[in-house]
């Protein structure tokens, strides 16, 4: 220890000499062997408590860490795309031959924007759901046309989805950042349909609120802590909707039945988005 402290405070040394002369002196029980000796204890603890912190490498800072993805709450978004479907007519007062065309199934088809809200319950990777949507529609489509003749009248059916929307469930699997999700419940639509007279006026047209019934499936992906982005196909059924009565006699009429597949893309705000974890990484 003597060589060590001679080495280390050799700024000290006259010092350092005279102690360690005192302390190797034959006075034994002296009080400046006792006081020389209690000053290079202290040098000696606080040349290695130097060493010590000298050594030691600074903490490092804290680092945020990534919540787990949550599924749970209210979610509010936006959503658009496009649909098609059938529209089946059924004419009461006469089958169709060669000329007559009255009972027809034609195709229907356009695209829609809206908006959803819904809630959801994560229990481990299950979610369970319920979610409401409305769209502003242009899904359209029109017949052949109905009396060919000769000579042709240019008349023809005419059906427009005005706008539509559902109240379903939804079960789904949380695969991290995915879920993957199937839904189903009740669906609703303002449908209209018309018959255009062309040269034999007049049209006659009928509007319905239609309930049906709607499933589908989909898959939603956590973009960041409050965003999603979800990709859904449904299938909705309208059932019969408001027939179309064009003179007094009971069978001189047409009735309907739509049916309708929709794809939507879709953007979801969640308000219960967990925040990062504040931690020290040592």
């Amino acid at each position: 220890m003597l060589s060590v402290l001679r080495g280390r405070y050799a700024g000290l040394q006259p010092v350092l000499v005279a102690c360690l002369a005192v302390i190797e002196s034959k006075r034994d029980g002296s009080m400046r062997q006792l006081l020389c000796a209690a000053g290079l204890a202290v040098l000696s603890v606080a040349s290695v408590s130097a060493a010590d912190l000298a050594a030691r490498p600074p903490a490092p800072a804290p680092v945020l860490v990534a919540p787990a993805v949550s599924w749970n709450g209210f979610y509010l978004g936006a959503q658009g795309g496009g649909g098609w479907g059938t529209s089946n007519e059924t004419y009461l007062g006469a089958p169709n031959d060669a000329a007559f065309y009255g009972t027809q199934n034609y195709n229907t088809g356009g695209g829609f924007i809206g908006g959803v809200i819904g809630y959801n319950v994560q229990a481990g990777p299950a979610v369970f759901g319920i979610e409401g949507d409305y769209h502003w529609s242009a899904i359209t489509g029109r017949s052949d046309i109905i009396n060919v003749g000769p000579p042709s009248v240019l008349d023809s059916y005419y059906t427009a989805l005005r706008s539509f929307g559902d109240i379903k469930g939804r079960l789904g699997y949380a695969d991290g950042a995915t879920l993957w999700f199937v839904s189903g419940g009740a669906a609703v639509g303002d449908i209209q349909h018309r018959y255009n007279a062309g040269l034999a006026p007049p049209s006659v047209s009928a509007s319905d609120t239609r309930w049906g019934w709607t499933i589908g499936a989909g898959v939603e992906y956590m973009l960041a802590a409050n965003w999603s982005a979800k990709f859904e196909y449904n299938y909705i059924d309208l059932g019969k909707v408001a027939p179309i009565q064009y003179s007094p006699a009971l069978n001189d009429r047409s009735e309907w039945s739509d049916t309708f597949h929709t794809v939507k893309l879709g953007i979801n705000y969640h308000f219960n988005a967990p925040s990062p974890v504040v931690a020290a990484k040592y």
